[in-house]
């Protein structure tokens, strides 16, 4: 039997590496092995996302291809491969599944990978795209492209096919290029407020039931017989339910004396102490609408959490497809106080997590959700061995992110409608009558477009969870409420300011480095730069400007290294400005001032004047304080600045 083996380590237990000593390796390069299973050969996958995965050969047709292929699957879901998760793995392999099927229909299927020819290839892509959207079947082919690339030797396959491996994907993206599909808009202020309202509704609803369900359970556990008999029976039950993590099966009995277990009673039994399927939905949903992510971050969620004094919780986050040297990252949402805990992302994760609390006891998750999925013990269902020892207890999206949510019935059953598409304005529904449809992708898009309207301007920018090019390209250019805006202004105007905005220097005390500041202000000093004394006189305001601090007065690289004698505007592109918290009512009275000065222009003359102090303000700056940060300073704002701000001050006559 092998070694048990610590998750988080790999080491063999017992025999962890002290600090400072080389943990041990195996010699030579490692790469996971395709065994031999009774049919053919199996690839074990074990995903950076904490999922496995089996893939076989067997029954698949062509088996003189399998041991070439499944040695190259091997390097794509190795960890030196492409694949890292079990959802992009699973993805990956029902292309190679479908490419070998089809293959083996041919009326002289290769039977080695050496017989595979150009033209199987391209007539398995026109076959694909003859039933499948063309997107879909570039994706397809890129990962059969990828798979063959991996194929060792490479003289095994033919020399055409090995010429159409190395050129450029590119050339084979042109039809996607060509045929994409226009972006589908967020959806108005109307619909969004409809949804978030239902959802909160929901949400608020799991959370009183809860609570009543555990303060009942509190007061039989203090003092059960001040309880009547009826009611102390059913805390005694619930008790019981919350101690084992066992939920009763429910019966119901027949007109004809027969008993027949009730599963709609049992999910309800089971939903007054544990979060079930049902609630998954409502919950997906309000954390998408407060906290912008995606859904398949929100379901990544770790337990792990740090609560900072009482205002914000730090979260670890797993974002996708930002590569692993990026994937991982700590986040600070606000919570507000009790009375809006369902109004911000924090207060949201906080509630989550609460919820869930006595599931995990049961499921042992790592992440923060957990739900009870039992089903009758009598019917067959997929890992039920699973749950029965569980208790029923799962994480939902421990095997994969890819669970089926029943966005459709959930809208439909909160009545949920649509705009008119003529309404451009969101002004209301065509006669209630058209459903809305909901996608959590397209709800995503609906917090891009507002955070950038609330952060001064209708700027890609503001985004907080995407590039700016990524959040301009896939959120905010097909938003009819800022397309004209943005593709003018941005696009255009904008263009040459940009390149001016990559070189800003200056430093912003927000988040992590504000929080480091007040617990650990050497590190913090040291981090940004200066000197303990110098950030201290910043951020009690000693060393303002008009909207940030200056750290070095005296030397100024705009003035020749002597003192400062430049517009206040100047100090947002100066690498001695640090700008806080306290400065945010200034910034956003600029904006506002800017604004209007935009008015009194035209664009092209108003870019060349304050195109770089807008992006740098907007994109730079204001999207690293929190929303709950930038409305109290928005509300806070002056009304006016120094007159001739804008210009700059002049010399006295």
């Amino acid at each position: 039997m092998p070694p048990e083996t610590d998750t988080d380590t790999g080491t063999a237990a017992g025999r962890r590496p002290g600090r400072g000593k080389v943990s041990p390796q195996p010699d030579g390069f490692y790469a996971p092995p395709a065994a031999d299973g009774p049919s053919g050969p199996v690839v074990e996958f074990f995903g950076e996302d904490g999922r496995r995965a089996v893939y076989s050969f067997e029954q698949l047709p062509c088996p003189g291809l399998h041991a070439v292929l499944a040695a190259a699957w091997a390097q794509r879901v190795g960890p030196a491969g492409g694949l890292r998760t079990r959802g992009a793995a699973d993805g990956s392999w029902s292309g190679v599944v479908r490419l070998l099927r089809w293959l083996g229909e041919l009326g002289r299927p290769p039977r080695t990978l050496g017989a595979l020819t150009l033209s199987h290839l391209r007539r398995y892509d026109q076959h694909r795209r003859m039933t499948t959207q063309g997107p879909a079947v570039v994706q397809e082919m890129h990962q059969v492209r990828a798979l063959l690339k991996e194929v060792e030797p490479p003289e095994v396959l033919r020399p055409p096919v090995r010429e159409y491996l190395e050129q450029p994907a590119r050339l084979y993206d042109r039809w996607h290029v060509e045929q994409e599909r226009p972006q589908v808009p967020g959806y108005s202020d109307r619909e969004f407020a409809a949804i978030m309202a239902a959802a909160r509704g929901d949400v608020a609803a799991i959370r009183r039931r809860h609570r009543a369900a555990r303060d009942l359970v509190e007061r039989f556990r203090a003092a059960p017989e001040g309880l009547d008999e009826p009611v102390r029976s059913r805390a005694a039950a619930l008790a019981r339910t919350l101690e084992t993590g066992e939920v009763p099966l429910v019966h119901t009995t027949l007109a004809g004396g027969g008993r027949v277990a009730d599963m709609r009673a049992w999910r309800e039994a089971a939903g007054e102490v544990f979060l079930t399927t049902q609630d998954i939905v409502p919950l997906l949903v309000l954390g998408v609408g407060l906290s912008g992510r995606n859904t398949e971050t929100l379901k990544e969620l770790s337990c792990q959490h740090r609560f900072l004094e009482g205002r914000a919780v730090a979260v670890n986050l797993l974002k996708r497809r930002r590569g692993k040297s990026r994937s991982r990252e700590t986040i600070h949402w606000e919570t507000g106080t009790d009375g809006s805990r369902l109004r911000t992302p924090g207060g949201w994760f906080l509630l989550l997590h609460e919820l869930a609390a006595a599931g995990r006891v049961f499921s042992g998750s790592r992440r923060v959700w957990s739900i009870w999925a039992a089903h009758h013990p009598a019917g067959p269902s997929e890992g039920l061995a699973a749950r029965r020892a569980a208790h029923g207890h799962i994480d939902p999206f421990e095997n994969r992110l890819g669970r089926q949510l029943d966005l459709f019935k959930w809208a439909a059953r909160h009545g949920l409608t649509a705009d008119d598409p003529a309404d451009g304005n969101g002004g209301g529904a065509a006669g209630g009558a058209r459903p809305l449809v909901l996608t959590l992708g397209r709800l995503k898009k609906t917090v891009e477009v507002r955070t950038a309207r609330a952060v001064g301007g209708h700027l890609p920018s503001a985004s907080r969870t995407n590039t700016p090019n990524v959040s301009f390209l896939h959120y905010l250019r097909s938003d009819p409420r800022i397309r004209d805006w943005a593709e003018q202004v941005l696009t255009e105007a904008l263009e040459d300011a940009e390149g001016s905005v990559r070189a800003f220097r200056g430093r912003v005390l927000a988040g992590s480095a504000a929080e480091e500041a007040e617990h650990d202000p050497q590190a913090a000093a040291a981090a940004l730069g200066t000197t303990p004394g110098t950030l201290a006189a910043a951020r009690a305001g000693d060393l303002d400007t008009l909207m940030a601090a200056c750290l070095d007065f005296e030397h100024s690289p705009h003035s020749g290294g002597g003192p400062c004698d430049v517009s206040f505007l100047t100090c947002l592109r100066c690498p001695n400005a640090l700008v806080a918290e306290h400065h945010l009512p200034a910034l956003f009275a600029l904006l506002n001032q800017l604004q209007a000065d935009l008015d009194a222009r035209d664009v092209d003359d108003w870019v060349g004047r304050h195109g770089v102090t807008w992006l740098i303000v907007t994109r730079l700056i204001l999207p690293k304080f929190t929303a709950a940060q930038r409305e109290l300073a928005r509300a806070r704002a002056p009304q006016s600045l120094p007159t001739d701000f804008l210009d700059g001050f002049k010399e006295p006559s």
